[in-house]
């Protein structure tokens, strides 16, 4: 069964680190508009797929209220996100959105659940390999308290997406769960895009490829993946494979488009890595 959770978790992690690479051919659509047709359209064809596969369970219910909150805090997820990178840095941003396995610790925590060393120290070293990926990068005179807080309550938002969809998990299958959860999210970033002035509908024809692209392999095949393996790991250990994305694209850049792997990836990535390991171990022996 380890192998085939280990197997799922590298499938997601390459899968959602294909979105770096993917918006390259997309960059002039506004990143609300790129997040709405992501979502929409991975919920829509789960749905498709849900009703023409025998395989799955249809009167397998989960808890409603449970998926639209987790549904609801991914979308805002993406939103603040987007928002808020509009007024800092990417470094900045990226560290801060990356904070959901500190918030679901911290609820654990809260909880008074007993959490493993291993998990502390697996924190500590993915933090310290994303900082100094990230730091290098960094233009303090782009960041701003605003931009910031924004991209922080993003690492929130994820984190309580993950809590909530592992209730969910417990009971039902992740396509069930994801099929509504997408849908939901799709239509908070849409009334995100209204609040701010940013119309989804407005796209050129060819643009529809890259929209399914984004929905097949970093949604479908990436946060799908990960919402299985909420089954079989805690919130915090799946909300920190994410960590590993930086590493993932470098590698996936460097085949596809042969650019040279950073340094600062090259020192960071495997400290990182390191770190994912050790606090998947520690969830592994809950």
């Amino acid at each position: 069964m380890r192998f085939k959770i280990y197997l799922v978790l590298v499938v997601a992690l390459f899968s959602i680190s294909s979105t770096s690479l993917i918006v390259r051919y997309v960059s002039s659509i506004p990143a609300l508009t790129l997040a709405f047709w992501r979502m929409l359209l991975s919920g829509v064809l789960l749905w498709l797929f849900s009703w023409a596969s025998s395989k799955t369970n249809k009167n397998n219910s989960p808890k409603l209220n449970a998926v639209f909150i987790a549904g609801f805090f991914l979308g805002m997820h993406f939103s603040l996100f987007f928002l808020g990178i509009r007024e800092t840095s990417v470094t900045n941003a990226t560290l801060l959105a990356c904070t959901g396995p500190i918030f679901t610790s911290l609820y654990s925590i809260l909880r008074k659940e007993k959490l493993l060393k291993g998990l502390y120290w697996g924190l500590f070293y993915a933090l310290v390999g994303m900082c100094i990926i990230q730091v290098p990068n960094s233009n303090i005179e782009k960041s701003s308290i605003r931009g910031d807080l924004l991209c922080l309550l993003s690492g929130a938002c994820i984190a309580i997406t993950f809590v909530y969809a592992s209730r969910v998990r417990q009971l039902t299958d992740s396509i069930t769960y994801s099929k509504v959860a997408f849908i939901v999210a799709a239509l908070t970033i849409g009334l995100t895009c209204f609040l701010f002035g940013t119309n989804p509908l407005i796209f050129n024809k060819e643009h529809v490829l890259w929209f399914f692209t984004l929905a097949i392999f970093p949604s479908i095949l990436g946060h799908n993946l990960l919402t299985y393996l909420l089954k079989y790991l805690s919130p915090t250990a799946v909300a920190a494979v994410p960590l590993g994305e930086p590493i993932i694209a470098s590698l996936l850049a460097f085949f596809f488009f042969s650019e040279n792997i950073p340094t600062a990836s090259i020192v960071g990535g495997p400290l990182i890595l390191v770190g994912i390991y050790k606090i998947l171990k520690s969830s592994l022996a809950r």
